[in-house]
């Protein structure tokens, strides 16, 4: 090999090095300190640019993969384009400072350019909690870049650098470059760990809600050390101290009571003396089973099976936008940032969310990319759905603990760790049903589901129903939220469908009469009626329903009977009358961009 062709391989393979070296320091950062990468960036702004059909297009095509094969081909983009860029550079010769120094630049860039088209502001600023651990990790990324094509560098001009003499001033420079780079990239990312673990720093008024309850629900919660008596505040006028009211329908208080002293310890005002349980606190959250790729999985449910009224633990759907993994956060570092237009900007741990009133519900959750019929056009089909019994504090509780909204507030933005953001019109921010909820079916909320607080709002769409929530920001403008950005529903108001569970699609039924099942769902309208056709929708009768609706903002399950005879074909149908008499839409509709449509039908045979 000649010395152009040995320099030529020299770059290419330093160049590929130098990119293996970036993406291995951020998918350290990625599994240590939860930091999302340069690919997941990219691709959440690039999906902003791809059309509505050609999205739910490919999900249809590639199910559960669909995001994965997206993620993978922008993680190739990125990693050919950064080989191809230190492979231009050390072709051209450049110093090994000036190698290392194209990893600073491409950091700077990254901070300058990529963070704000992506939401997280200069410089990571708009991160909630976690500016210095992406700060730091994207410049150890930097860093091993840099490192390893100044470590690359030394090869170009002798066969083994590493044996010239201490003398030799331009191996020495190259040697000190590499070195002093990827152990600088190895302190970044270890400091990053640690601003990581520290757990959120907003410096803002926190505020402690001291009104103990009823006995906490077990599983996973584990109770913490008392309040220490006679804790004190920080200085005058930045501390809060609450006590909840006895009544769960009152609206929380929040009072300021300064006093002298000063180690970042909130103000605690003893609540009224009556019986009362120990405050506790959730530790951890138990996991459910998820898909291979985390991003979609259909509720479980076996076909021709009625749905359960209650969907069992493990079995309820999950849909994240999220394609490597989820925020898995600690509650007792957790915090809920309150700012924007509100009177003052607070922070509240979970222990005080818990200690507010308490509401409980039982609320169905439909993803706006289910389909009500058709169903065998996604792999998901039409089990993006399940109902649970769910148990938080009011929204506009917490609104209150920050002394209530300012004038001209239209919206609210809630905000996610994953930078998820939902808006809502204030006054369905505000209503008394419009929840943060920390349980789900009696056990902590999993982290599937948005362990340790989500918002749950009546007749919505699971994308307005946040998960991971870790702010709250009411505004005086309208608000376009993550889904809004691509086109999707701005209101996320539920559509009217329903479906038949039982019997299966293409079941051969026993001659005779046979029953016909399954569930109706219109979001907080509420179900008036359900009707059922056995021949096409020619004739319709009224179902019958299984049990009483068990929440206002529930599915409810229905039956009836029909009968079939010997060599017969049916195509049975159902549609629903909502609360308001609305009949159901019947044109079918894909779900982009608000919701899907369409009477759903099952074809059966004779056996």
């Amino acid at each position: 090999m000649g010395p152009r062709e040995r320099r030529e391989l020299i770059s290419i393979l330093g160049g590929g090095a130098a990119a293996l070296a970036a993406a291995l320091v951020m998918t350290l950062a990625r599994s240590l300190d939860q930091v999302r990468t340069v690919p997941e960036r990219l691709l959440e702004w690039l999906l902003l640019f791809v059309p509505l059909d050609i999205f739910e297009g490919g999900i249809q095509r590639f199910g559960f993969e669909a995001k994965r094969y997206a993620l993978f081909a922008t993680i190739l983009v990125v990693l050919l384009a950064l080989g191809a860029l230190g492979a231009y550079a050390l072709r051209r010769g450049e110093p090994p400072v000036r190698l290392v120094g194209l990893g600073g630049v491409l950091w700077l860039a990254t901070m300058v350019v990529l963070m704000p088209l992506t939401g997280a502001g200069f410089f990571a600023t708009g991160l909630l909690g976690g500016t210095w651990a992406t700060l730091l990790a994207y410049l150890a990324a930097g860093l091993a870049y840099g490192g390893t094509l100044a470590a690359a560098r030394g090869f170009l001009d002798e066969p083994d650098p590493l044996t010239l003499p201490a003398t030799d001033l331009g191996a020495l420079l190259t040697r000190r470059s590499a070195v002093g780079a990827l152990g600088g990239s190895f302190a970044a990312l270890a400091i990053a760990t640690f601003a990581a673990r520290r757990g959120p720093q907003y410096g803002m008024t926190r505020v402690v809600v001291l009104d103990p309850q009823e006995p906490l629900p077990s599983g996973g919660i584990d109770p913490p050390a008392p309040h220490p008596p006679g804790a004190t505040t920080t200085p005058a006028g930045t501390a809060q101290a609450v006590t909840g009211p006895t009544e769960p329908a009152q609206p929380a208080a929040a009072a300021a009571q300064p006093t002298p002293s000063a180690a970042d310890a909130p103000n605690v005002v003893p609540p009224p003396a009556r019986p009362t349980a120990t405050p506790t606190v959730v530790r951890a959250a138990r996991a459910l089973a998820r898909d291979k790729d985390g991003a979609v999985l259909a509720a479980a449910r076996k076909p021709g099976e009625l749905a359960e009224l209650i969907t069992p633990p493990g079995a309820h759907y999950v849909v994240s936008k999220n394609p490597v993994a989820d925020p898995e956060l600690r509650a007792e570092d957790w915090r809920l940032v309150v700012d924007g237009e509100v009177s003052r900007s607070i922070q509240l741990d979970l222990k005080s969310l818990r200690n507010l009133p308490a509401v409980e519900v039982t609320k169905t959750l439909e993803c706006i990319s289910n389909f009500v019929t058709k169903c065998e056009l996604a792999p998901f089909g039409c089990d993006l759905m399940s109902t649970a019994r769910w148990r938080g504090a009011r929204l506009s509780d917490v609104i209150g603990l920050a002394g209530g909204l300012r004038p001209g507030v239209v919206a609210l933005a809630a905000i996610g760790a994953d930078e998820y953001t939902t808006a809502l019109p204030i006054d369905v921010a505000m209503a008394p049903d419009t929840l943060l909820v920390y349980e789900m079916n009696g056990e902590p909320v999993p982290i599937e589901h948005g362990f340790p607080v989500r918002v749950l709002v009546p007749g919505r769409y699971g994308l307005k129903n946040a998960k991971w929530v870790v702010a709250l920001r009411p505004m005086r403008r309208e608000f376009v939220d993550w889904y809004g950005q691509r086109s999707w529903s701005k209101t996320g108001i539920v559509r009217t469908m329903t479906r038949i569970d039982t019997p299966a699609p293409g079941a051969a039924l026993t001659p005779g009469d046979q029953r016909i099942a399954g569930v109706a769902y219109a979001g907080d309208r509420g179900i008036a009626k359900v009707e059922y056709s056995a021949d096409g929708g020619k004739s319709w009768q009224v179902a019958e329903l299984v049990e009483k609706p068990v929440g206002t903002d529930s599915w409810v399950r229905w039956f009836g009977k029909f009968t079939i005879h010997p060599g017969a074909q049916l195509t049975l149908v159902s549609r629903a009358t909502d609360g308001s008499g609305a009949l159901q839409e019947e044109p079918f509709s894909l779900p982009q961009p608000d919701g899907g449509a369409g009477w759903h039908s099952v074809e059966v045979h004779s056996a």
